[in-house]
């Protein structure tokens, strides 16, 4: 073999090892992180399909409750959330949406969510839930534009169990009702 192709098979070789290499120590280092991040939410890991939400709502300036199946897949401390249907009790205003939260110190969740393009709906938002890791439950509020307007803010319980979430939703309203404003704004 002639001296020049045996130089460009081995800057070949060098180049395909020099990224397989590069590759398995972005793989260990990304396992790393996200065993830091883990560690950091106290070894806190809530990915699954099998997630319940209830959602303090309103359509038409009267107050609704909606249900929905939710998934949450976590990467570390970053939560990637979604319904997995729209909110029976909800055909008018509901729809299907998806979201990213972060996890601090294994209590706290902060973050967005929006409709999904599909939707044609600019429904959006933030929501902020403290979590209760020994019941598997997650309370707090969402603030964002809705089916009423601009401005709209409610309750929101997450658990593994639909009745529970709803439960749980009934009864923070029903314990802090002078608490409790469910705000809509007609722009």
């Amino acid at each position: 073999m002639p001296i020049d192709t045996v130089n460009i098979i081995i800057s070949i070789a060098s180049a395909l090892l020099g990224a397989l290499i590069s590759w398995i120590i972005s793989i260990i280092s990304e396992k790393y992180r996200f065993r830091q991040e883990l560690k950091s939410n106290n070894n806190i890991d809530i990915s699954g399909d099998d997630w319940h939400g209830a959602w303090q709502t309103s359509v038409n300036q009267s107050e609704l409750i909606n249900t929905e199946r939710l998934s949450l897949k976590q990467k570390g401390n970053t939560i990637k959330i979604k319904n997995l249907e729209k909110s029976p009790e909800n055909p008018e205003g509901g729809y299907l949406w998806e979201g990213q939260l972060k996890f601090f110190f294994g209590r706290d969740l902060m973050g967005w969510y929006n409709a999904i393009k599909a939707e044609n709906n600019t429904s959006k938002g933030i929501m902020f839930f403290c979590y209760d890791s020994p019941k598997r439950l997650f309370i707090g509020k969402w603030v964002g534009s809705a089916y009423d307007g601009p401005l709209n803010t409610g309750f929101g319980v997450i658990s593994k169990d639909p009745k529970k979430s709803k439960e749980v939703l009934s009864d923070l309203l029903s314990k802090h009702k002078h608490d409790v404003i469910l705000i809509q704004q007609k722009v």
